[in-house]
């Protein structure tokens, strides 16, 4: 008999163990758990940067190096520090306007170096672990107004 124990004759008695599990409570559990996977995936997906890597990857196809290296560092208090290495060795602070990192300043300046210095195709952006997420991409964007190639790095 199905679903129920038998009790055998004997004298320890022994016991049949034929039950049925009931899978409908696992099942049931299953089909909430994907749909909460579901719902919550388009809330986890993060959008993606094109944004290279500084010290990482392939090594450059042009041999030579830039005449001058900049790095643009997101600081505390929204500053902006405007480093420059290389033939030209320089560092600039860009103090925040208004409480906001001064962006119209950065690209000034920038463009003023990429001008002087025709090689420079790239900067390297690096920003600390109190710096949020839409700061970096505010400064990216701006930087890519005078400057092709923005990296991350310092990460």
């Amino acid at each position: 008999m199905s679903g129920a124990i038998q009790h055998e004759g004997g004298p320890k008695g022994s016991a049949s163990q034929d039950f049925d599990l009931n899978l409908a409570p696992i099942i049931d559990a299953m089909v909430v758990l994907i749909a909460f996977m579901l719902a919550s995936a388009s809330y986890i997906a993060i959008g993606v940067l094109d944004a290279g890597v500084s010290a990482a990857g392939a090594e450059a196809v042009n041999a030579t190096p830039p005449s001058v290296t900049v790095t643009i560092e997101l600081a505390a208090a929204n500053e902006l520090i405007l480093k420059v290495a290389g033939k030209s060795n320089s560092t600039t602070r860009i103090p925040a306007s208004e409480g906001k990192p001064d962006h119209g300043e950065l690209t000034r300046k920038v463009a003023l170096l990429t001008g002087t210095w025709k090689d420079l195709n790239a900067v390297t952006l690096m920003a600390g672990d109190a710096t949020e997420y839409r700061e970096v991409i505010a400064a990216m964007e701006a930087l890519r107004k005078s400057v092709p190639v923005v990296l991350l790095g310092g990460f």
